[in-house]
């Protein structure tokens, strides 16, 4: 009977804490999402978009780059918080700056993402608007990692 409350104390007093620890320690950090991650978005002509982005993850800090058709363009304002990612994105075409916020999710080796344009100008209005202007609406689309 000593014997088996001995073992009991110690796997409790322990072995249990080391376990415990040790599986916060992995639930916190989440995924590491250094990598390519590609897939597909349909732009607003409803065309397929193909899009991939590089990332570099230390702990809860995101870098890298977006890769579409006709450029690359680095990722600002990230951050990985478990499963949770977000970043945002600025582009240029042809004189026209469009800022994009994503924002997502992480399973495993796909990642759920919810693309949504900002305003770059909000001083900026329109002129003769019949109706109450629309909040942009967000895209959703899969990333896949690649490596």
């Amino acid at each position: 009977m000593l014997r088996i409350f001995r073992y009991t104390t110690f796997v409790l007093n322990r072995i249990f804490p080391c376990i415990f620890g040790l599986v916060l320690t992995v639930s916190a950090a989440g995924a590491d999402l250094s990598g390519i991650w590609t897939g597909t978005l349909t732009d607003r002509n409803g065309d397929p978009q193909d899009l991939s982005f590089r990332f570099s993850q230390k702990g809860e800090t995101l870098t890298g780059k977006m890769y579409g058709d006709n450029e690359s363009t680095a990722i600002t304002s990230a951050r990985v918080e478990g499963e949770q990612i977000t970043f945002a994105v600025t582009t240029e075409l042809n004189g026209q700056i469009t800022n994009f916020v994503f924002t997502g999710k992480v399973e495993g080796d796909q990642m759920d993402l919810s693309r949504r344009r900002v305003d770059s100008n909000p001083a900026v209005k329109p002129v003769a608007a019949t109706a109450p202007a629309k909040p942009p609406q967000g895209q959703t689309f899969r990333l896949k990692r690649l490596t």
